[in-house]
């Protein structure tokens, strides 16, 4: 998740850190020499839904062995309740993602050429 949203700040910037989240997208598409002077790893968008499914599916994992720990007593119930909801937040994020692109994607296919 955190991943994910490293990646958002990469390709969203605007004039604070909190662009993003205010709604005041602006995209930048820089070549090489400015991202390496601040440190910051373009990565595409494919990657990007790549990382998340793949951080969703490890805290999918993760939530699955500390269920099974509780059940073997080797685990505490808030252990189990931690990383629960942690599988369920990368989840519904990784949900709402993709129905945003899918819905993007039926907007696309509605325009005419």
């Amino acid at each position: 998740m955190v991943g994910f949203v490293s990646s958002v700040r990469t390709i969203y910037t605007g004039p604070a850190a909190t662009s993003f989240a205010s709604g005041a997208n602006e995209t930048r598409h820089v070549a090489g020499g400015a991202n390496a002077a601040s440190g910051v790893e373009e990565t595409s968008f494919a990657q990007t839904m790549a990382d998340v499914l793949t951080d969703t599916a490890a805290d999918l994992k993760s939530a699955e062995a500390a269920s099974i720990s509780a059940v073997r007593g080797e685990a505490s119930a808030q252990q189990v309740v931690e990383a629960v909801m942690e599988a369920e937040m990368s989840l519904k994020t990784a949900l709402a993602i993709r129905d945003k692109v899918v819905s993007a994607y039926q907007e696309f296919s509605r325009m005419t050429i």
